[in-house]
């Protein structure tokens, strides 16, 4: 199985790397957030009891993990180019394990976030951030945003592979990602928010990563967010990368 992972992560890679340009698109949207939304808002800093001394050190936590979520949710795109090429029923019918078709895919998505994430930060740096945690408080980031992410890109190739089709995918897509974020902390602490949407915020996994996150960025490591965090976006991911396996079973019956 492990073979047939690197496989796929090989074959993956090597599809991306051939067109690096989509790399840079995927990061216009967020570099935009980054350089553009951060100014708009900075003067929501000057609230009282404002967790951070700027809205770019408060913002960058969120951003990072509307990266993981915007681009796992479109993930399924890459398995439909493969079935309208008909590249996807000639795999089938080797013998390499379904379930390493969806983590090989899987790791290839990790490792491209990871390198966005790194250059997000970057240049979050280069424009006055920082990490109060170093390096470590980086890769525990990562490691939270990797697992929301991938329960976010089980399901989209979970629909993927049930419609075959790209219309069910944006739909859904769009109308989910944008409450998603409003409906956490990404941009505004959750002490500034109505009651109701603390409420619902403890039934968004994207607020657990970002709640889990922030405090690496601004103060230090909160475990137990951090831990509670780690637990339910493991089962969040569990459960999305169980569902895309079932769901290719589906297609190959």
């Amino acid at each position: 199985m492990l073979k047939d992972i690197w496989f796929t992560f090989i074959r993956r890679l090597r599809a991306n790397l051939r067109e690096p340009v989509w790399m840079f698109f995927s990061m216009i949207q967020p570099l935009v957030w980054l350089l553009l939304f951060t100014q708009l808002f900075e003067n929501v800093s000057l609230i009282s009891d404002f967790p951070a001394d700027t809205y770019l050190q408060f913002f960058v936590p969120g951003l990072i993990v509307m990266l993981a979520v915007f681009g796992s949710t479109y993930s399924g795109f890459e398995i439909l180019g493969d079935i309208y090429q008909g590249i996807f029923e000639k795999l089938l019918v080797t013998p390499v394990n379904r379930c390493a078709l969806i983590m090989g895919s899987a790791i290839n998505w990790a490792v491209g976030l990871t390198i966005q994430i790194l250059i997000v930060l970057g240049i979050a740096y280069l424009m006055g951030a920082r990490v109060a945690t170093g390096v470590a408080g980086v890769m525990l980031t990562i490691i939270i945003v990797t697992l929301l992410g991938l329960g976010f890109f089980g399901f989209s190739n979970a629909l993927v592979l049930v419609t075959k089709k790209e219309e069910p995918l944006v739909i859904t897509g769009n109308l989910m990602t944008m409450p998603l974020m409003f409906l956490s902390s990404v941009m505004m602490p959750s002490t500034l928010v109505p009651k109701w949407l603390r409420l619902a915020m403890k039934f968004n996994p994207v607020n657990y990563a970002v709640e889990a996150i922030r405090p690496l960025f601004l103060a230090g490591y909160e475990w137990p967010r951090i831990l509670t965090s780690i637990i339910v976006l493991t089962l969040f991911a569990s459960a999305g990368i169980a569902t895309a396996t079932l769901a290719l079973y589906k297609f190959s019956d």
